[in-house]
């Protein structure tokens, strides 16, 4: 009854905090302000321990009477996919919240920070030290950079990882790898008249980007995609073009999957390296490990854990599967984690999303008894 007691209390309290956390720009790499926000409001709260590492996570440590014992981290992410860097307009209409970023993941970093206040009044001293993070850079090209940083700093002593992301009616526990280039095609280009035959970079690129659309991922283990999601350069009309950049993606739920894609990859690129008239330069840009070898049985007692407590809040019952999430990066290095979030809502990286008001009290005792339940 007492985590009840405090979500119904602090619920208006807990909805401004999602209005006004979600008006601070955080695109990835530039979580400055969110992060500058969330560690004074921790501070003020008491944690005076709270601090902002060099790769702008925020992050909380409650010591625990056994410091000998493997961590315990949750997390939240702060950076959105949008690039604003002026307020965001939040509105609160037709029974939601609404604003770029609300859901993914603003409304989870509230909840963590709502989880810190019941803490900060219902002082529980762990077993074992407990984490607090609120990460930056899990978005696209963030690369889980904050992840990462994390997993450096703790490196040796991580025991589990809970990653609030999105919302409660499904979440992650397989790690969906994937591998991100930026590839730039160029050529001398020339007048699309004087110079009729010379080498086109649009139409090489399209050559390449044709030839990776013919690979088969059927066989391949696991569920294996590719994507070519931007496209950018050329000159004018009457220009044969001289430079085009596209962006391409693959991703598998198997560690062979993303090998044997690097490898198809490789072998369709050689055939155009060997070309006089057309350059092509290949550049890594994101690179999300898939799933590593972790302890079978500690992955479905976290499952169930997590799924009981959605249930019972919520009288939902969530599906689980893969995906790509903050989780990546320590179930690649065979450390039990899961992801899950804390409301119902849709929209997420657009303009339109929004959060669900009558889904946050449901979803805020979810987290409250996820963490509540570990450090009891």
């Amino acid at each position: 009854m007492k985590i009840e007691t405090f979500v119904r209390e602090h619920f208006e309290a807990y909805k401004e905090l999602i209005c006004r956390i979600t008006s601070i720009p955080a695109p990835s790499h530039k979580e400055d302000a969110r992060a500058a926000f969330i560690c004074d409001y921790l501070h003020q709260m008491g944690y005076l321990q709270a601090f902002t590492d060099e790769a702008k996570n925020v992050i909380c440590e409650i010591k625990g009477r056994d410091s000998q014992k493997d961590v315990h981290v949750f997390m939240a992410h702060t950076d959105t996919v949008f690039p604003d860097e002026t307020t965001i307009p939040v509105m609160i209409e037709d029974g939601c919240i609404k604003a770029p970023g609300v859901g993914d993941d603003t409304t989870n970093v509230c909840a963590i920070l709502m989880t810190l206040q019941y803490l900060a009044e219902n002082p529980v001293i762990p077993e074992q030290d407990t984490i607090f993070v609120l990460n930056s850079c899990e978005e696209g090209l963030g690369n889980l950079k904050g992840c990462r940083a994390l997993m450096k700093r703790y490196e040796g002593r991580l025991g589990q990882v809970v990653s609030f992301d999105c919302g409660y009616t499904d979440g992650t526990v397989w790690a969906v790898g994937s591998r991100r280039y930026a590839i730039t095609v160029r050529t001398a280009g020339g007048h699309s008249y004087a110079d009729f035959g010379a080498a086109n970079a649009i139409a090489a690129a399209a050559d390449i980007i044709h030839d990776f659309y013919q690979v088969d991922t059927k066989p391949m283990p696991g569920k294996t995609t590719y994507n070519v999601g931007l496209i950018e350069g050329g000159t004018s009309i009457n220009t044969i073009a001289q430079n085009v950049r596209f962006m391409y993606e693959y991703r598998s739920d198997r560690m062979e999957g993303l090998e044997l894609m690097e490898k198809k990859m490789k072998d369709i690129l050689a055939v155009y390296s060997d070309r006089t008239d057309v350059d092509v330069q290949v550049k890594m840009i994101g690179d999300r490990p898939s799933m590593g070898n972790v302890d079978k049985k500690k992955m479905v007692e976290l499952q169930k854990k997590a799924s009981d407590i959605i249930t019972k809040n919520t009288g939902i019952i969530p599906v689980f599967g893969s995906g790509s999430t903050d989780c990546n990066i320590p179930l690649s290095m065979g450390i039990p984690a899961i992801c899950f979030g804390s409301y119902i809502g849709g929209g997420q990286h657009t303009r339109e999303e929004y959060v669900r008001i009558d889904s946050l009290e449901g979803g805020l005792r979810c987290v409250l008894d996820m963490v509540v339940e570990d450090m009891s």
